[in-house]
């Protein structure tokens, strides 16, 4: 970029707070760049920031601590080499990175790419963190620095056994803090939004040793994606204390449907449920030496199924409160036409008096070519008063 030109733009912004967002991935590569200089010259102005930079890049930034009296935003980025990001642990034993540390009313941050604890962060007045990259010990770290939080994205870059499918060695990462030992749990009383994520590199992450760690309370909305790790125990014991739980959201995991069946025993306020199962999968099929089968089959269609007519009390009244659904039609849930439709018309019927909810919203994804019998049967549905979408396979 013309330095020239930035200069004309800052200019002509006057006293404006600025938003920017800063690209850096062409070499070469430097400590600093004339252009971030000319930036952090207006540092009081900042409101919104995306850098995305070389690691060594953000050392240049000292200049900005204490001056950051409008930033809201932050989002902070790197793609470096991976020779370079190994040096960053022995760079941060010595000293922490804190020219964001008095940022009076910053609310969201982010970190992509590396951990955010080599960063000083006023971690105690933020509330919105889109996305962070860490191992567990960085995700407990935070929760607990973090106590206004109330919502977060992690991905998850523990060791473990490399995905098949990737053509990417994973990166080498600084060494994380380690879990301060003045607490054995972190109990966060404002996360409502948590997404538990892991990077394409590596989709096997065991994150048994999380669970136990963490007390949600308040927690709304629990989205898992690309998790083809076991679930274990420790999940549904987490699980059992999610009480304030509305949306649970399973995209790409290796959960069987059997586990997710007890896992919903423990969530009866949730009102909004999607599982979205790999593509395509019909049968057991082996991945990393693991066996995976979709998750949305007859046994979960079946335990989802209402049983007005059971003497038992607890036949047929897995999730009572559920309004919207939305799952994967894999090849295995085509060929169980009769049950999936049954289950959708057994919720068509509410009853106040039981605490039953009447299920309003229904979304299908297809892995597979719906024939015409099925998608015949979706529209009688919405006949009845169900508002169904089909998605193109």
């Amino acid at each position: 970029m013309n330095p020239a030109l930035v200069d004309t733009w800052l200019a002509r912004s006057g006293a404006c707070p600025l938003t920017i967002y800063v690209f850096w991935e062409e070499p070469p590569f430097a400590d600093r760049h004339i252009v971030l200089e000319k930036l952090m010259d207006h540092a009081e102005r900042w409101q919104t920031m995306f850098f995305y930079l070389p690691y060594r890049a953000f050392a240049s930034f000292e200049s900005v601590r204490g001056r950051l009296l409008m930033l809201k935003d932050l989002s902070l980025g790197t793609d470096d080499e991976v020779d370079l990001l190994a040096n960053i642990s022995r760079q941060t034993k010595t000293k922490k990175l804190d020219m964001f540390e008095i940022a009076p009313r910053l609310r969201s941050l982010e970190c992509v790419n590396f951990p955010p604890t080599i960063f000083k962060f006023p971690w105690e007045q933020l509330q919105d963190i889109p996305l962070l990259s860490g191992k567990i010990g960085d995700c407990l770290d935070v929760l607990h620095r973090a106590r206004k939080l109330s919502k977060v994205s992690f991905i998850f870059v523990e060791s473990g056994p490399p995905n098949p499918a990737s053509i990417l060695a994973p990166p080498v990462l600084p060494i994380s803090p380690g879990i301060p030992s003045l607490y054995q749990h972190v109990y966060h009383n404002h996360l409502t939004c948590f997404t538990i994520m892991t990077p394409p590199w590596n989709e096997f992450v065991d994150l048994s040793s999380l669970f136990p760690y963490i007390k949600l309370p308040h927690l709304e909305t629990l989205t898992i994606c690309n998790l083809n790790s076991t679930f274990g125990d420790e999940f549904m014991q987490f699980l059992s204390g999610l009480h304030a739980l509305r949306t649970l959201h399973l995209r790409k995991t290796a959960l069987p449907d059997d586990q997710l069946v007890e896992g919903l025993k423990h969530l009866p306020a949730l009102t909004n449920l999607i599982v979205l199962s790999s593509g395509g999968v019909s049968t057991s099929v082996n991945v990393g030496g693991l066996e995976v089968e979709p998750t949305v089959t007859r046994y979960l269609l079946e335990a989802l199924t209402r049983n007005f007519f059971s003497n038992d009390g607890t036949d047929g009244r897995l999730l009572p409160r559920l309004q919207n659904l939305e799952l994967t039609v894999s090849s295995t849930a085509a060929r169980e036409l009769d049950t999936f439709i049954d289950m959708l018309q057994s919720r068509l019927r509410d009853d106040e008096g039981e605490g039953l909810a009447r299920l309003e919203h229904v979304r299908v994804r297809p892995c597979v070519d719906l024939d015409d019998e099925f998608l015949i049967r979706l529209i009688e549905l919405k006949d009845m008063g169900l508002e169904v979408e089909v998605e193109k396979c």
